[in-house]
């Protein structure tokens, strides 16, 4: 039989189940402030996190790296302050210090890198027990902004009107995201009527940074009229991004391209007489000097007399006829034309001419030039002198420029504005209609999608870069869509 338990047996095992209660508590407020601190980092992490982006984007408020640096440590602060909730489960947020916050900017790659530490006390609750009063949380976080080659190409045809404070107020606050000064972003600018002009260069020193006040002054000095030469404000606009010398170019190269309309010109250099087979830039193809600069005008609006006299005054493609037709460098015949949009000058070693001239056939077939019947074998003009060739030529140079750009890795942006990209432009006022062989692929907007080669252009090529398309029904519509396009382009730089 078994003996009854000593009075001091009894004794131990309380001792020992007391000693087990502590322990087991212990465990159970381990369960229950961990939990609760797992909660907090969570909430912490989001804080750091928003504080890095913050102030990646801060960074373009600065004309100098020093000022950059000190815009993004301010912004850290304040975002990471606004994205934890004053005492989140009972935790104290300790605000962030200088020495929490670093942005370096490595000029070499043009890479900028945020990095951002966080902490936050929080009071246990059953580990107090234990001899614990709180503990502390941390968390990390990062990102990093790349430099940027921008070019902001504005269509400020006479189509525009009423709509161009609009276009002016978008365009600047676009500008204004963007890093200036020393060191900055390249932001350059073009625009576009009936011819184009390079308003502000982008710099070719090999240095970084932009002057803000200079694009702004010139966007504020638009004045809207003329035609629509869509395909010259391109080129101008990849002319200027390539002239950055390759080693120091950004990772980052984009053109933002906005319009209205359909192209509906094609900017040119007419000599007066025939053009030689073969010869030196500019005024040496020409047979007869001087050469006047004009352009081909096939547009849809205005009186039929003011387009007929516009356009056909001049041969299309006629090298027996005044007026004969080449491209703004003068050089090579259009017509025989390489389809990628290049050439080499027949007087050089063979060196590619910058800025060369454009092919007026589509590169992806999307309409095709109406030609001379029957061909003249080796002939150098096979186009017909009308209206629709001029009209088809102006739209598909502007897409061969484009498809250039993204052959080169350069992404693209579209912004359409109103009803007349979403509206086929079939007939010329003042005539029978005049359909052009146009169907919905040749809508103002499908070609913006597909200068872009957003993800819904047709045809689109998918071995180049996606870029976007933006509609803005109306002008105050302007601003969310250039934003739109600036958060679209500040997302691919982090």
């Amino acid at each position: 039989m078994r003996s009854p338990p000593h009075p001091y047996q009894r004794g131990q095992i309380l001792i020992l189940v007391a000693l087990l209660m502590v322990v087991l508590i212990g465990f159970v407020g381990l369960a229950i402030d961990s939990g609760r601190s797992y909660g907090v980092k969570a909430k912490l992490s989001s804080a750091v996190d928003a504080a890095a982006i913050a102030g990646a984007r801060a960074l373009a408020q600065g004309a100098s790296d020093p000022l950059r640096q000190a815009a993004a440590l301010q912004a850290a602060k304040d975002f990471y302050a606004a994205n934890f909730p004053a005492h989140f489960d009972g935790a104290t947020l300790v605000p962030l210090t200088n020495a929490d916050v670093s942005a370096t900017h490595d000029l070499a790659s043009g890479y900028w890198t945020v990095n951002v530490k966080g902490s936050a006390t929080m009071p246990v609750t059953l580990m107090g027990m234990l001899g614990f009063t709180d503990v502390t949380v941390t968390a990390e976080g990062g990102t990093i902004r790349r430099d940027l080659d921008i070019i902001l190409v504005l269509d400020s045809s006479g189509s525009i009107g009423a709509s161009l404070p609009g276009l002016k107020a978008a365009a600047i606050n676009f500008v204004n995201k963007f890093n200036s000064g020393t060191n900055g972003d390249r932001v350059g600018l073009v625009t576009f009527a009936s011819g184009g002009v390079l308003d502000v260069p982008i710099d070719k020193s090999g240095a970084r940074g932009f002057d803000k006040t200079n694009v702004i002054n010139h966007i504020n000095a638009l004045t809207s009229n003329g035609a629509t030469a869509a395909a010259e404000g391109m080129r101008l606009a990849l002319n200027d991004i390539n002239g950055v010398p390759i080693a120091s170019r950004s990772s980052l190269r984009m053109i933002v391209f906005f319009s209205d309309g359909a192209p509906n010109e094609v900017p040119a250099t007419f000599c007066n007489g025939p053009v030689t087979a073969s010869g030196p830039l500019a005024a040496g193809r020409c047979t007869v000097t001087p050469v006047v600069d004009g352009d081909l005008y096939s547009d849809t609006t205005g009186s039929a007399t003011d387009a007929a006299t516009q356009y056909f005054n001049y041969k299309l493609l006629s090298d027996a006829s005044p007026g004969t037709l080449v491209t703004k460098s003068g050089s090579v015949p259009v017509g025989t034309l390489p389809v990628d949009g290049s050439r080499k000058d027949p007087k050089t070693t063979g060196a590619l001419v910058p800025g060369s001239d454009i092919p007026l056939a589509s590169y992806n077939f999307v309409r095709t030039l109406d030609m001379v019947s029957p061909v003249v074998p080796g002939s150098l003009y096979p186009y017909t002198n009308t209206r629709c060739n001029v009209n088809k030529a102006a739209r598909n140079m502007v897409e061969n420029v484009a498809n250039t750009a993204r052959s080169q890795n350069i992404k693209l942006y579209s912004i359409g504005l109103g009803a007349a990209v979403n509206t086929q432009e079939i007939t010329f006022t003042g005539g029978a209609p005049l359909l052009c062989g146009y169907g919905a692929s040749d809508l103002g907007a499908n070609i913006l999608k597909r200068l872009a080669n957003a993800a819904d252009a047709v045809p689109r090529n998918a071995a180049q870069p996606t870029g976007l398309y933006v509609w803005a029904a109306n002008a105050s519509d302007l601003d969310a869509a250039f934003s739109k396009i600036a958060s679209e382009i500040l997302r691919l730089s982090k």
